[in-house]
């Protein structure tokens, strides 16, 4: 204990020690500032270097400060790591990443993501901000000496620290509002198609004859549309009540970020009164808020609709029940004509698939999984859906986890738990070599057991016996098998050194002497 900065057990507990939750569950207080003091790589170089100071560090934020410092100064001194990476003002080094005048930015306003060039092949590439500083982090040779729980610590760190410097660093954008339909459905004015099955199909005479609608986008560097919605100017609930409302948005890479920058837009321009939930249930017909975030699900709305067979009709999220004699569609379901159909016009209508997930019919459709319940989801919308390999099936986002050993996706309550790492994993081999690397990592190995033990108190060293060599080596074993030995009178104690075999002629230790006290 002289090593650290507690000076006795009572000390060790006020820092790291077991806390019982009210779920009964118990659990270390500060594991990864533990993980990073006891490290035995590091217990060796400061006791070598005589400098203790990496290993009496007392709080998070210490720790974080201390080895984002070494992770940067060991890059700078390494000559295999040639290229840099400008991120929110600091230096890393990579042997193949680089960033370009955009300092990592992304083009397409991904906030969780960082924009890199790629040496090797010379293009640029985005990749999640966390997984791109854990690769920075364990090029360095400082990074690689790292517990695995640190490194993830600051991965996860990065990860959120990034994401509110991206968001920062946006663009001042402005929102267009107008009757330019035809820009916000051609491929050839908008970046990417959206994921929108209306995209260059000539649908949007629609919403220029027979509907009272503006289109309202948002647009990049390049003028390109990056995030695009419709906004009904005359939509009346229930009550009578005039509402201008921002149908579904659309956007680059489906991108969250960019539809909710739209909505935002469109609010402090004072362009709409609510707007259709961004994110997980968009596809819901009721799902509108106010401005101010209420929800607007209780209220029935409606605008008018002039529709004929054979005119123009683009896929309707919302206003989807169409009365052709009142001329009203409607988000409730008075109409008996459905309007959420790709074909392009009424005629069509009875060539459809429905889509019980979202509440609408479509061209195609594929079978979904959300929340142990079997659906039938239109095939271009599968926004809430991922893909698992191994069951060849989509299952909704939030039953979903991504496995932290081989990124691959599997069933969250399918996952293998393991209490070594306090993580979950896709199967049992998985777990198996987290934990085997966790524990080679951050536990003690007795080589007499020839097992792991998470506490340095419970193994102890010996001198082992080396026959053909006739000399003593150190060597470790558990505590609990030192006991057992001695007792059994197969280990042998002198004072606080224990040996394996000793010298049959003297019961002392080969090349010990006994020494006669003088008198």
């Amino acid at each position: 204990m002289l090593y650290y900065g507690f000076q006795n057990y009572e000390a060790f507990n006020q820092s790291f020690g077991m806390v019982r939750h009210s779920n009964g569950v118990c659990s270390r207080k500060n594991k990864v500032l533990l993980a990073y003091i006891k490290d035995k790589g590091r217990l060796h170089e400061a006791a070598a270097t005589n400098r203790y100071d990496s290993l009496r560090l007392s709080d998070m934020a210490g720790l974080e400060a201390a080895v984002e410092n070494e992770i940067l100064k060991s890059g700078s001194e390494d000559t295999n790591l040639p290229y840099t990476l400008c991120l929110m003002g600091r230096i890393y080094y990579s042997a193949l990443y680089e960033t370009d005048e955009n300092e990592g930015l992304c083009e397409d306003g991904d906030l969780k993501s960082v924009r890199y060039l790629n040496r090797k092949s010379g293009k640029a590439f985005k990749m999640k901000a966390g997984k791109l500083y854990r690769s920075l982090v364990l090029e360095t040779t400082f990074g690689r000496t790292l517990p695995e729980q640190v490194v993830n610590y600051l991965s996860e760190k990065f990860a959120t620290e990034w994401q509110t410097y991206a968001m920062g660093k946006q663009p001042k954008t402005k929102v267009h509002v107008n009757r330019d339909f035809r820009r916000i459905y051609s491929s050839d004015c908008c970046e990417g198609d959206f994921g929108s099955c209306m995209t260059d199909e000539d649908y949007y005479g629609f919403y220029e004859n027979a509907v009272d609608a503006s289109a309202a986008y948002i647009e990049n560097n390049e003028g390109k549309v990056i995030a695009r919605c419709i906004i009904y100017n005359e939509v009346k609930d229930q009550d009578g009540k005039v509402w201008r409302l921002a149908e579904r948005q659309y956007a680059t890479g489906g991108s969250e970020v960019l539809k909710r920058t739209l909505v935002d837009l469109l609010i402090k321009g004072g362009h709409i009164d609510g707007y259709k939930k961004v994110g997980a249930g968009c596809g819901d017909a009721r799902a509108f808020v106010s401005v101010t975030g209420e929800s607007l699900s209780d209220r029935k709305f409606r605008i008018r609709c002039d529709l004929d067979y054979d005119e123009p009709l683009s896929y309707q999220d919302s206003f989807k029940y169409y009365n052709e004699y009142d001329r009203i569609a409607d988000n409730y379901g008075s109409g008996c004509l459905s309007l959420d159909i790709t074909c392009g016009c009424l005629e069509e209508s009875d060539e459809r698939c429905y889509d019980d997930y979202h509440g609408y019919h479509c061209h195609e459709t594929r079978t979904v999984y959300a929340h142990g319940r079997e659906y039938e989801c239109d095939e271009n919308n599968l926004d809430d859906f991922i893909w698992i390999e191994n069951l060849w099936e989509y299952h909704h986002e939030d039953d979903v986890a991504s496995c932290v050993e081989c990124d691959k996706y599997y069933l969250d309550a399918d996952g293998c738990y393991s209490e070594i790492t306090d993580r979950s994993y896709c199967c049992r081999d998985c777990k198996e070599k987290a934990e085997k690397y966790h524990k080679e990592e951050n536990w003690y190995y007795s080589d007499y057991d020839e097992e792991y033990f998470e506490n340095g108190e419970d193994i102890a060293d010996y001198h082992r016996w080396n026959q053909e060599r006739e000399r003593y080596e150190e060597s470790t074993i558990s505590v609990a098998s030192l006991n057992r030995l001695v007792d059994e009178e197969e280990f042998f104690q002198f004072g606080d050194l224990y040996f394996d075999k000793v010298n049959p002629a003297t019961n002392l230790p080969y090349g010990y002497k006994l020494v006669k006290m003088e008198e």
